[in-house]
């Protein structure tokens, strides 16, 4: 089962992406999850109902704390913008978010986020906004079986790039290296 983990329904999300992905998969067992709420939420819910998808669930907003359990619950988490150039110079925090839970990412953001990604071969890149693009990966994706080994990927890359305690270390040896010349 396929879940995207969202806060906010909005519009830079463009989550309608996902929507017609949905509508390409209905006859799989990927089911996408929307949590939140935001500007594009009522619309996206009356799509769904025209369309007539039951393989797209709507959840309230829930803290953050309580979003974990829903991506602990899941095979796979998606983070998803508009293609839009700014946004190819920003770090999606549901990335980190997934990575943090061993889960791999479906992403649909260029740029910085796709670069970590690819990095940490912990998901699949596909281009915004190409619904095709997102429906082969995701069933390429289930096919290779790699959905565990992608999350492990990403997890063990978060621990080796952002920790902060690591992080911490490496800025006070730099600091000290720095004060020595």
């Amino acid at each position: 089962m396929l879940r995207n983990l969202k806060k906010i329904l909005g519009v830079a999300n463009h989550l309608i992406q996902l929507v017609e992905a949905a509508e390409k998969l209905r006859n799989t067992q990927v089911v996408f999850q929307l949590i939140g709420s935001g500007m594009q939420k009522k619309m996206l819910q009356e799509e769904v109902k025209k369309k007539n998808l039951d393989n797209v669930i709507f959840r309230d907003p829930v803290p953050k704390s309580e979003v974990f359990k829903f991506i602990l619950a899941s095979d796979m988490g998606a983070s998803v913008l508009k293609n839009v150039d700014t946004f190819k110079t920003i770090y999606s925090n549901k990335t980190f978010d997934y990575m943090s839970c061993k889960k791999p990412i479906l992403l649909a953001i260029d740029g910085v986020s796709r670069t970590l990604v690819e990095s940490a071969n912990c998901g699949v890149y596909v281009e915004p906004e190409n619904i095709e693009a997102i429906v082969n990966a995701i069933k390429r994706i289930l096919n290779e079986n790699e959905l565990e080994l992608m999350g492990l990927n990403g997890y063990n890359y978060a621990l080796q790039h952002f920790d902060r305690k690591r992080l911490a270390e490496n800025y006070i040896g730099y600091l000290n290296s720095i004060s020595k010349k």
